[in-house]
């Protein structure tokens, strides 16, 4: 059950276009979640999310990565805070968005759950138009993310000093600008993954990562699974 706090959370959060909302128990079943969760997990509403688990709901890999980070967050009681992950969407678009998990804990102090939010980052990063300056460092981070490109780099396109891009990037995107950077190189990562026959690693390189292995890493963290195993679901599907 949850508690008052909990229960009117999640009635706020119900219909909030952009963000998934759920709540898990220990045990990893889901007690609650909105109408944007539902339909990233491919089903028709809130009520066919409850009282099922990542595994059941999500790719074998993306819900080991979720509930290793619940048992992170559990475990430790500290935050998962602005976590930048890609998400899949039904139609088999993917999105960029920043997950951040919280342990929810009962009236005597013992961990009960998570609470977990992701921020659909699309409408976000649209919206640094206004903003000249940074919308700058956004452009040099689209045409320069191959490069070895530096926050301060940014932070010269923009006319900023790097505190003053980082507080900025924060403030109008929710991305720093080194996950900016790293969001544009992957980007290009899975269409050259999913429309190109060109080898990881000639991937790595012409997304600028340091080596195959750095990429393999990054790629897992952020996806869920490596740029192999990504590569042959689309191909297969």
């Amino acid at each position: 059950m949850l508690d008052r706090s909990l229960e009117a959370v999640t009635d706020v959060l119900a219909t909030v276009p952009h963000v998934m909302f759920s709540i898990k128990s220990v045990d990893g079943s889901y007690l609650a979640a909105n109408r944007a969760f539902a339909e990233r997990a491919g089903v028709v509403g809130q009520g066919e999310v409850v009282g099922r688990t990542a595994a059941e709901l999500f790719p074998t890999d993306l819900a080991e990565q979720y509930e290793a980070q619940d048992r992170a967050v559990i475990e430790s009681g500290l935050m998962l805070t602005n976590e930048l992950e890609v998400i899949t969407r039904p139609d088999r678009s993917y999105g960029w968005f920043l997950t951040s998990k919280s342990r929810w804990t009962d009236e005597t102090g013992q961990a009960a759950g998570v609470v977990c939010v992701s921020v659909d980052l699309r409408t976000a990063v649209d919206g640094a138009g206004p903003h000249a300056r940074l919308a700058d460092a956004v452009e040099v981070a689209r045409r320069r993310y191959a490069e070895r490109l530096e926050v301060a780099d940014l932070a010269s396109a923009a006319d900023m000093t790097v505190s003053q891009l980082e507080r900025t990037a924060r403030r109008v995107l929710g991305l720093t600008p080194k996950q900016l950077i790293m969001r544009f190189r992957l980007e290009e990562a899975l269409r050259l993954i999913t429309t190109t026959d060109v080898a990881l690693a000639d991937v790595a390189t012409r997304c600028g990562y340091y080596d195959q292995s750095a990429f393999g890493r990054h790629f897992r963290k952020v996806v869920g699974t490596s740029p192999a195993a990504y590569r042959a679901e689309h191909r297969s599907s």
